[in-house]
């Protein structure tokens, strides 16, 4: 009965690894670690104590490499180690093969201990730009061998990195889910109606007919933040006269110091112009937002990505906004 490979035709002039009859053998570490350490060590005793051990025990696993390989590898075993030509050549191959288990065992150890460590974070624009910094600044303090990536986008790029992979932890506005991540509150953000300080409408409480002649400056179509104004002005029954679309809340707040409308920005965002006098508020019904943590549902946290996930958890009670 003819075997499979006598039919193949393998191309001329490469050697390739066809078992005659007898399976290769399975080098087993734990042997293989107690050859290098008898050869390093230059001798059996010497090994058995660094690989808290007993002599016999590591004997035997010399022995049984020896047996699985099918030919011996020490010349000479008495009054010290010396190898053959078989055992100087694995030699090699075992010092770069228990090197590095030895480092992965190490790198393991201090991503565990969280000496070191990376971690993709993606965050729309308002955490990303005005929440996470000092934040992470401080986690950074406190692990200063773990490597934080933060990215800025949109909140449905946010999701998408985080549904992909692309991120191990997520920071984006309410509204947007999906079935390869999970959400958690993270903190509530105010979103404040501001103005020029010379603005007609500063610091007071606007009526709708005041509000139907001004303009309102807001981010693109899309946006988190536009999506909880648009759901706001509606249940409110408010239009504007105008609208005008700026890209970045930045542009907007610049904008609206400049006297050339309204906008609903974050808190984080004006809270130091509006303590400034920079911007005023104008004083309307609260509108709020929740910011959430979006986490893999299925892919396994590093240590790293989970020391932050905590970290954040932790610090979102001292960032909520007080209750009115």
């Amino acid at each position: 009965m003819r075997r499979l490979h006598d039919n193949l035709a393998w191309p001329a002039g490469r050697w390739w690894p066809v078992s005659l009859g007898k399976a290769f053998p399975e080098l087993d570490l734990a042997a293989l670690r107690a050859f290098y350490y008898v050869v390093r060590l230059g001798g059996f005793s010497r090994a058995a104590e660094a690989l808290h051990r007993s002599q016999p025990a590591v004997s035997r696993d010399v022995q049984a490499l020896e047996a699985a390989l099918g030919f011996p590898l020490l010349a000479a075993r008495r009054p010290r180690v010396v190898l053959n030509e078989a055992g100087r050549a694995l030699f090699a191959y075992a010092e770069r093969i228990v090197q590095l288990c030895d480092e992965a065992v190490q790198t393991m150890e201090e991503l565990r201990s969280l000496d070191r460590g990376r971690v993709v974070l993606a965050a729309s624009t308002t955490p990303g730009g005005y929440i996470l910094p000092a934040l992470l600044a401080r986690f950074c303090r406190h692990h200063p061998g773990i490597e934080v990536t933060l990215t800025v986008a949109r909140s449905a790029e946010v999701a998408r990195r985080v549904a992909a992979g692309d991120a191990d932890v997520g920071v984006l506005s309410e509204g947007v889910a999906g079935p390869d991540f999970f959400l958690q509150p993270f903190v509530t953000d105010e979103l404040v109606l501001v103005a020029a300080p010379d603005h007609r409408l500063a610091g007071r409480a606007p009526t709708t007919a005041e509000l139907a002649s001004e303009t309102l400056l807001w981010r693109e179509e899309g946006s988190g933040s536009r999506r909880v104004v648009e759901a706001y002005l509606q249940r409110r029954g408010v239009r504007f006269a105008r609208y005008q679309t700026l890209g970045c809340s930045e542009g907007l707040k610049r904008a609206v110091a400049a006297g050339m409308g309204l906008a609903f920005l974050s808190r984080f965002i004006v809270e130091d112009d509006l303590a400034r006098g920079v911007l005023a508020a104008v004083l309307v019904p609260r509108v709020s937002r929740v910011l959430h943590l979006a986490v893999p549902r299925e892919a396994r946290m590093s240590p790293a990505a989970l020391a932050l996930r905590a970290f954040l958890q932790r610090a979102a009670g001292a960032l909520d906004a007080p209750s009115e």
